[in-house]
């Protein structure tokens, strides 16, 4: 359906059409959100010639031949809540694929873009919407949108490793166009509120983890986990960031409650990276070592990153009800469990904030500012579960609660 063609002739294609119709092109952006936060953009089309890459700023945030824009967003469980896709312009739907699966991890060129629709606009220019997920098109061909139309969502289906929006804008689906506007591309952008070109760097996210990490669970956003237990399989640190260079330096440093470094590690990038996933982790520490750890993250020698947790030894003297032998103790928060038939019931004696995990680390159940919490055994898959608490204090307390 649609021919790249020599990049020299599709160049002088570009310009002359900036010339003949950008004045009339006043699109909106095709995602919702704020840059910076929700999404960002990390790949542009490809204005290199031959196999060299080259972005509309002369820099490298794009891949070699990139026909379109990628706006990326922060993880799987972003895209789980419903990030959605906007219509640019007024026009007609000419396409629509539906029913693929929408979250690939791993690059099949052949996937294509996955579930997509395609829009005609005047002046024989069209719009393409790719990698949405499965059951969001809201559109059929031959409907007519309007400019700001929720058109579908944002997912990683067809050739995708991370959930985004990959837009391609054509003429005549012939000749593919660069929206954007800068030095080594259009003079001037199609967007009615263009998104400013960025280059810099920032930390997006991260967080702690009680699991070794993949990149995959790293994708899915694992819950933050602030308390560590013996028994945990290792302490996982990550951080999200975009805008790294070429050469620059990581270093990750683990340091005691005695502010005694503990462990390091570092390595050099070797090319550059506008979306991009570290994470460093080390063994359990021995309960010797029991109290309040801090990670940090160092780029170029710069601090860009840190985060804090709790290396837990329970005191051996402390009074508590234990639960088949698997309870956790503590003698900040007073905890009493109670096994009944078809629910498990945790009551404190103050109001404090539950948070219930699974042993992969996820998010099972919250609840805030209540002094019990009852577990239904219909609701929970037997297993094993961890139960944060925290009082008004700043106390904490966790226990490992087993569903049967």
């Amino acid at each position: 359906m649609k021919m790249r063609l020599p990049r020299l002739s599709l160049l002088v294609y570009i310009l002359a059409l900036a010339n003949l119709s950008i004045a009339q092109s006043d699109y909106l952006n095709p995602i919702e959100g704020d840059y910076g936060k929700d999404f960002i953009i990390a790949n542009y089309v490809d204005w290199g010639f031959g196999t060299a890459i080259n972005d509309n700023h002369c820099l490298t945030k794009t891949y070699d031949g990139h026909q379109g824009t990628d706006f990326v967003i922060r993880n799987f469980a972003l895209m789980d809540s419903g990030i959605n896709v906007l219509a640019v312009d007024s026009g007609v739907v000419i396409f629509t694929h539906d029913g693929e699966f929408d979250r690939e991890k791993v690059s099949v060129l052949s996937k294509g873009l996955g579930n997509y629709i395609g829009i005609t606009h005047e002046f024989e220019l069209q719009t393409y919407y790719g990698h949405l997920k499965n059951g969001s098109i809201l559109v059929e061909e031959g409907d007519t949108v309007v400019a700001g139309q929720v058109i579908g969502q944002v997912a990683s289906s067809g050739n995708s490793t991370d959930p985004h929006l990959h837009f391609e804008l054509w003429y005549d689906s012939t000749f593919y166009i660069d929206p954007f506007s800068g030095p080594c591309g259009n003079a001037t952008a199609y967007w009615a509120n263009e998104i400013p070109f960025d280059s810099s760097f920032n930390v997006w996210t991260g967080g702690l983890w009680n699991y070794t990490a993949t990149l995959d669970t790293l994708r899915e956003e694992p819950p933050t986990i602030d308390t560590i237990f013996q028994e945990d399989e290792a302490v996982s640190f990550w951080t999200l960031m975009y805008g790294l260079r070429n050469g620059d330096s990581l270093t990750t440093k683990w340091f005691t409650p005695a502010n005694v470094q503990y462990s390091e590690f570092s390595y050099a990038v070797d090319q550059d990276w506008w979306y991009y996933y570290h994470w460093n982790e080390i063994a359990v520490p021995d309960t010797s070592l029991a109290g309040d750890w801090t990670v940090k993250l160092y780029r170029n020698n710069v601090e860009i990153d840190n985060r804090n947790f709790w290396l837990y030894n329970p005191p051996a003297d402390t009074d508590t009800t234990v639960v088949d032998g698997i309870d956790h103790v503590s003698s900040l928060i007073s905890v009493k469990t109670t096994y009944h038939g078809n629910y498990v019931e945790l009551q404190t004696t103050e109001l404090v904030n539950w948070k219930v995990y699974d042993l992969h680390g996820r998010l099972a159940q919250s609840s805030y500012e209540t002094s019990r919490l009852r577990l239904s055994k219909s609701a929970y898959p037997a297993g094993i579960y961890l139960v944060h608490m925290l009082n008004a204090e700043g106390e904490k307390r966790a226990k490992k609660v087993l569903i049967e």
